[in-house]
């Protein structure tokens, strides 16, 4: 490889690693306006944040969402779209979101109730030490037939492996 072309490469690989930094720290200013304006009650600015790095797949955002939807918060309140943005965060690890979605299976708010999938999802968040879906996972538990419980917990272990970090 010429010289030239060595330092034509190496220019083109800064800019694209300097392009990619901006782009993260837009995103991460971006969300902390979104937070910010959620502390302050201006959930239309909130909204207007954290619904593109939703989108975009930023797993708090996507929380946030679910967050502002269970409570009509900026959007008209709606379960079915909270569960749908607590799924996105939750399979990339979200603890809160896993447990919030335990809490909607078990509740049968946005989906239809579902006891092996609340305990699938409190397992899954009681896992990363999420002590408030060890006592959910625990209350579900007692509606569950035995066969069930190990049911759940099989489907959380398959989540867990597949998810390994």
């Amino acid at each position: 490889m010429t010289r030239a072309l060595f330092k034509f490469v190496l220019v083109v690989i800064f800019l694209a690693l300097a392009g990619c930094g901006s782009h993260s720290q837009k995103e991460a200013g971006d969300y902390q306006e979104g937070v910010d304006a959620y502390a302050k009650g201006n959930y239309a600015v909130a909204l207007e944040k954290f619904k593109p790095l939703a989108e975009g797949g930023k797993a708090e955002a996507q929380f946030n969402l679910g967050v502002m939807y269970r409570q009509g918060q900026g959007v008209a309140q709606d379960d079915k779209q909270a569960v749908e943005w607590w799924s996105k965060a939750a399979e990339q690890g979200h603890v809160e979101a896993q447990d919030n979605l335990g809490l909607r299976y078990a509740r049968g708010q946005g989906v239809a109730q579902d006891w092996e999938q609340a305990d699938k999802w409190f397992t899954i968040a009681a896992a990363s030490g999420n002590e408030t879906a060890l006592k959910n996972k625990k209350v579900v538990e007692i509606h569950m037939p035995p066969e069930k419980v190990v049911g759940a917990n099989a489907l959380a272990q398959v989540w867990l492996e597949k998810h390994k970090k």
